[in-house]
């Protein structure tokens, strides 16, 4: 249980960090410094750990799991950074959607590449 926990979170961890590097330089990646990924890691710690504890909640539909990856990854960044554009809440919404989006990506590419247990026995 321990492994699957720790697993979690450094997949929600990584979902909310790379979306929410992306928003803050709004794209243009040639400007990311250190003092991004510091405050990204912010972000992604934020929003991997209340996940984390998401997971203890008895829902098994997977839809949920990604709505909830982009509405943690938002009050993340809420709570970390000030907008870098548009209104107050403009790039925090825009990171949630971006985490919703590499969480569907995970879930669609990765995990087929991924074994589990019950394909590795007959």
């Amino acid at each position: 249980m321990l492994r699957e926990k720790i697993n979690i979170l450094i997949e929600k961890f990584t979902e909310a960090w790379t979306a929410c590097m992306i928003c803050m330089v709004q794209g243009d990646l040639s400007v990311l410094t250190l003092n991004h990924a510091y405050t990204a890691s912010h972000t992604g710690l934020i929003a991997g750990i209340a996940l984390v504890s998401a997971s203890f909640l008895p829902y098994k539909n997977v839809w949920i799991g990604i709505f909830l990856t982009g509405v943690f990854t938002s009050i993340a960044d809420i709570m970390v950074h000030p907008s870098h554009f548009g209104t107050e809440f403009t790039e925090s919404i825009v990171t949630g959607i971006g985490a919703m989006g590499l969480a569907i990506l995970f879930h669609k590419v990765l995990r087929k590449q991924i074994p589990t247990k019950s394909q590795n026995n007959p």
